[in-house]
């Protein structure tokens, strides 16, 4: 079992990934949350010391349950997968439940009193579910640690390094920052997410996906 209170990874950017003001998600290129998401499972996994990887497959260290609902289902579908699967494999694979994935972490987000269940009018007619922040100390917290990272030249630790990967791959980080702050620490960005092989697998098959939807609306 895991023993921290702390935010997982998942959690970390769904966080950011919220709008302040409306409590709903940011818009994002398609697909890109939800591989990153699952991305964020299989990171925190080798964290924990579950998990690990190499350059052509992903591999279970431990089989011993973590206590958290997202991460043991991920968990179990690794051991029981017969064959070692790459790692980008893995991504596609556990980002299939599409918006559901999202949906969990927020609920979990939700049951520890971090944000709250409510609803908007659109239209005056439409209901829309949101999830504003009960006090906002968690998400200012992360914020807070990403900016403070980019804007000094220490070696980061490794879980900051790859939510730095995972804001970068997910287009969340040019949400998160003004133009010119973006361009001015991209250099920064890059160094760090760079640091980590999961989060460039990730940016890889985000990249990927992204020309096979194209093709396909190209000659679809």
């Amino acid at each position: 079992m895991t023993t921290h209170n702390r935010l997982t990874l998942a959690e970390e950017l769904v966080l950011i990934a919220l709008d302040d003001e409306s409590g709903s998600l940011i818009s994002l290129p398609r697909y890109s949350l939800e591989f990153a998401l699952a991305a964020a499972l299989v990171m925190e996994l080798t964290l924990i010391g579950r998990i690990d990887t190499d350059p052509e497959k992903l591999f279970v260290l431990r089989s011993e349950l973590t206590g958290s609902a997202l991460l043991d289902d991920a968990l179990t579908q690794i051991i029981a997968e017969p064959r070692l699967q790459p790692t980008g494999a893995w991504l596609r694979r556990l980002s299939q439940p599409g918006p559901e994935l999202c949906d969990r972490v927020i609920g979990g987000l939700v049951s520890r009193g971090v944000l709250r269940c409510a609803e908007r009018r659109l239209l005056w007619v439409f209901k829309e579910r949101v999830y504003p922040p009960i006090s906002g100390l968690e998400e200012r917290e992360v914020k807070s640690r990403v900016m403070t990272l980019l804007n000094n030249d220490e070696i980061p630790d490794t879980r900051d390094a790859l939510l730095i990967g995972l804001l970068r791959a997910t287009g969340i980080m040019e949400r998160l920052l003004s133009t010119s702050e973006f361009q001015r620490l991209s250099p920064r960005i890059n160094q760090i997410a760079n640091l980590e092989e999961i989060s460039r697998e990730l940016s890889s098959t985000l990249s990927e996906l992204q020309a096979v939807l194209t093709s396909a609306l190209m000659f679809g």
